[in-house]
């Protein structure tokens, strides 16, 4: 059967790979998150409930808040008439790119162990994509006759770190509770010098939760901004 594997280093990178993580920990900033916990209507197992959770999260930085752009003041009367050389094209700096962040605050547990990653917000449609692929092939059975024993693996690394990973046979009958880990298809290991590892494995259940809540906090940061994190909007 199919299941989900979360699969991080134990240990965070010794520098912040993601533009969220620069920002709440930017030495000497007092910074300002606003949070939103993501909810999946339609999910009630409390055991997946309580091994994922993932908060979207508006950070800026309010030592040195975002500035706005600069509006270039109009040329003198006296030179309306000249010509004006245009300067060689630059590329526009973003002017939020060291005060303000978005992105998502991953929380998964094993027992008494758990562990948080965070991604920005840029990294959520390719996460995205891995569901909405994996839900293409559960609905088209046929192309499961090109992989290897009706095997699917799909996998999606965060810049952080945390590998998201789908692997298993849709067609196969879900194993009884007691029997789940002596069924479910290993995922292949790779090779990885952050080494110990914290991972996770979920039942098929846990593929549409996770999803669920990609697609929620998704929903939440593409309608909040910086106006709304200072209330002003």
């Amino acid at each position: 059967m199919p299941c989900l594997e979360l699969k991080v280093a134990a240990l965070p990178h010794p520098v912040p790979a993601t533009r969220l993580r620069s920002l709440l920990e930017k030495p000497g900033a007092a910074v300002l998150r606003r949070n939103y916990v993501a909810e999946a209507p339609g999910h009630d197992d409390t055991h997946l409930r309580n091994r994922i959770r993932i908060a979207a999260v508006l950070a800026v930085n309010l030592t040195d808040p975002p500035k706005p752009i600069d509006v270039a003041a109009p040329d003198d009367v006296e030179h309306a008439d000249e010509p004006i050389a245009l300067a060689p094209a630059e590329p526009e700096a973003d002017p939020l790119a060291s005060s303000f962040a978005k992105g998502l605050e991953i929380w998964f547990s094993d027992g008494e162990r758990a562990v948080s990653v965070l991604a920005d917000a840029d990294e959520i449609p390719g996460a995205l994509t891995m569901f909405d692929a994996w839900l293409r092939l559960v609905r088209f059975q046929p192309a499961f006759q090109r992989l290897d024993q009706r095997l699917v693996g799909l996998n999606y690394w965060f810049r952080e770190g945390l590998s998201v990973a789908v692997q298993g046979n849709p067609a196969e009958t879900p194993p009884e509770e007691e029997t789940f880990f002596d069924c479910i298809a290993p995922i292949a290991e790779i090779d990885d010098f952050r080494e110990p590892r914290f991972v996770v494995r979920l039942p098929d259940a846990g593929l549409a939760w996770f999803h669920d809540l990609l697609r929620s906090a998704s929903a939440w940061l593409n309608e909040n901004s910086y106006p709304n994190i200072l209330g002003s909007r």
